[in-house]
């Protein structure tokens, strides 16, 4: 295999194992599937928390919001769990 054909693999399985799901910064907070009310199939989902949670102010109640990301998406800030 030509080299950069190499470097271009080895890059995608890098950029495979970066993913949201393997983020140390990320938690999961919905399942995949039908676990989600009303979106079947849907992939799982969780709170990024690697920045500050945005505030979100409405109809009375004060709370924060975590970026909400699918399990499968690429995290550009990617740190190992644990």
């Amino acid at each position: 295999m030509p080299a950069d054909r190499r470097m271009e693999t080895e890059g995608s399985a890098m950029m495979g194992e970066r993913l949201c799901a393997n983020c140390g910064m990320w938690s999961q907070v919905r399942v995949e599937g039908p676990g989600v009310p009303g979106i079947p199939g849907s992939p799982a989902q969780g709170e990024c928390k690697r920045y500050a949670p945005h505030p979100s102010v409405g109809s009375g109640h004060r709370h924060v919001l975590w970026p909400v990301t699918a399990a499968a998406d690429f995290c550009g800030e990617w740190v190992a769990k644990g």
